[in-house]
């Protein structure tokens, strides 16, 4: 039977009996996610990914309680669409480092499951290893699985309730496909060919300006949804946890 590795189910001795290095914080959003995934999937899959990979670390990493709550205000032109301001998300996740290193652990890892969030984290995780000599690393399923996410994607522009996200969310959490993937609808072009990027800048040439997900895509999906491929879906699972855990069993040993 595998082991609980999420606090939230531990007794306190549990805990303390733990040879645990590492805490991994799952990290989402609750925002608009198409016609087809429900609003929790950034949340959900974040602590998904999270337990798997303290299953694969060997018994060295726990997984705290879930923030299901991101940096959304890209989309909350859609309905039920919640957002939080970087500094109430900067204080929370504070809290929980500082709570982690009262009770010896001071190594973290950010599994985190919402693009958005990028927008602030690397600058914050900085200053709080500086000012609280932690070590945090972040993990984000897109990035750590960049080469098989350019096997799924069929699309130019993809990145949110794709066919690379619906293919991670058809593997991981099913239940989270609530109606049929939709097929691709025309995104709503920039207005000038240089402009850049929806909420952090893109790595190409151009000028980065913020854009609100409504001016992109009419259902606030991008990609083709319809393109998901399970398989494929799998395939990154698998090498996201493979390689998180690996950074994992390295952290906990530095």
């Amino acid at each position: 039977m595998t082991p609980e590795h999420r606090l939230q189910f531990m007794s306190s001795p549990e805990f303390a009996s733990r040879a645990a290095r590492v805490a991994l914080i799952p990290l989402g959003a609750t925002e608009q996610h198409g016609p087809h995934l429900a609003m929790g999937t950034d949340g959900i899959v974040a602590e998904r990914l999270a337990r798997k990979i303290a299953d694969s670390s060997g018994g060295v990493a726990i997984v705290t309680p879930a923030i299901y709550g991101g940096f959304s205000p890209h989309h909350m032109e859609f309905p039920g669409t919640l957002t939080l301001k970087v500094s109430t998300l900067s204080a929370i996740l504070l809290d929980y480092v500082e709570s982690f290193q009262a009770h010896g652990i001071d190594r973290f890892m950010i599994v985190n499951g919402h693009g958005g969030n990028i927008a602030f984290l690397p600058a914050w995780m900085a200053e709080v290893q500086d000012s609280h000599g932690v070590r945090i690393a972040l993990a984000h399923w897109s990035l750590l699985g960049r080469d098989i996410v350019a096997e799924i994607a069929t699309s130019n522009v993809f990145g949110h309730a794709c066919e690379v996200e619906t293919s991670l969310v058809m593997s991981l959490a099913p239940e989270l496909l609530v109606a049929d993937p939709p097929s691709a609808v025309g995104l709503i072009p920039p207005g000038h060919p240089l402009v850049r990027g929806q909420v952090i800048p893109e790595r190409e040439i151009g000028v980065f300006v913020p854009r609100k997900f409504s001016a992109i895509t009419p259902n606030g999906a991008l990609g083709d949804p319809s393109a998901a491929n399970v398989q494929l879906g799998n395939e990154l699972v698998d090498a996201v946890v493979d390689r998180a855990s690996a950074v994992v069993r390295w952290l906990a040993e530095s």
